[in-house]
């Protein structure tokens, strides 16, 4: 049993108000699934990779929803665990203000931790996937995110994906940077970056992230994508962008799209080029996945050359 990718973290359900509503006002409610992690998994899916998403949800009617709707998207689910004690979380999205609240406080995903990597072929995936929010969530989550980097032999993939009210975001980089030290390729946000390795244009904050260990490293601008290789290039691709309907969820549908071009073995600038159409398509549409391609013509986008080496058992790269 083997994937292109494995990734751990809180996946909750998620209320939108329809288009022009507010959360006040609204009528009626989009109930979708939203976690930063299971998006990148169903983008992945979408693209014809295979995805398996690890995480705790609770023993209830959401946790049952999500786990049918991520199952539906061809994301492998065998690895969560139901929690009869914890609820599964709830997040209330507010796209106009762009703006997300979250009930997550004591949530199934809160009580992660390593024991729930058991049985999971973690040394097997060409790659593994973390971002920073599962850090914020609380210890248990946090010491189960280094251990899942720590048992990996594929590609190890860090987001830092800074979220403000998380219980852990006062300390942002004391819980963030050690993921970001064990990482093989960081897919970040400017301002977020800036706020882990100090402020700088985004080669520096890219130059800076590689230091400390990560060998590839994405910047995500609000007009251009830039990402240094393991060689030392530097990469920078324009973003033309809409009026985006709903913005949450089109990093995790970059990621997506740039992880399935390298896993494919391609090149740098046409991963960019990927996570932008994918990122532009979520956020064009109600959802963090509803948007994302599932076309054959995506599917044809991430088939390309130049496959990077990250299996650590060969390359020497660290325990």
């Amino acid at each position: 049993m083997s994937y292109d990718v494995v990734a751990l973290g809180e996946t909750m359900l998620a209320l939108a108000p329809g288009p022009g509503e507010t959360l006040q006002g609204a009528r009626s409610y989009l109930v979708d699934h939203a976690g930063a992690e299971s998006n990148t998994c169903v983008g992945l899916a979408r693209l014809g990779l295979r995805a398996a998403w690890v995480s705790r949800l609770g023993d209830d009617p959401p946790g049952d929803r999500i786990l049918e709707a991520l199952e539906a998207e061809g994301v492998d689910t065998r690895f969560v665990r139901r929690d009869p004690q914890r609820q599964t979380g709830v997040m209330f999205k507010d796209p106009r203000a762009q703006r997300v609240r979250y009930y997550r406080a004591g949530s199934a995903a809160s009580a992660l931790g390593p024991v729930d990597l058991e049985g999971v072929p973690v040394a097997e995936a060409r790659a593994v996937l973390v971002t920073g929010v599962t850090a914020l969530v609380g210890p248990g989550p946090q010491a189960a995110a280094l251990a899942l980097l720590g048992a990996a032999r594929g590609l190890r993939v860090v987001d830092p994906n800074l979220r403000r009210g998380l219980p852990g975001s006062d300390r942002y980089a004391e819980l963030v940077l050690p993921l970001v030290g064990r990482a093989d390729l960081v897919l970040a946000g400017e301002q977020e970056l800036a706020e882990l390795v100090g402020p700088g244009d985004p080669e520096g904050l890219a130059r800076r992230c590689a230091a400390r260990g990560p060998r590839e490293v994405v910047v995500r601008g609000a007009d251009r994508l830039g990402a240094l290789s393991a060689t030392g290039e530097w990469t920078v691709v324009d973003i033309h962008r809409g009026d985006a309907v709903d913005a949450v969820g089109a990093g995790d549908a970059f990621n997506a799209g740039y992880l399935a071009v390298r896993l494919r073995c391609g090149l740098v600038a046409d991963a960019l080029r990927a996570g932008i159409r994918c990122g532009t398509a979520v956020a064009m549409s109600l959802g963090d996945t509803a948007g994302f391609p599932n076309s054959i013509d995506a599917r044809e986008d991430v088939q390309r050359t130049g496959c990077p080496t990250h299996d650590h058992t060969v390359t020497g790269g660290r325990p």
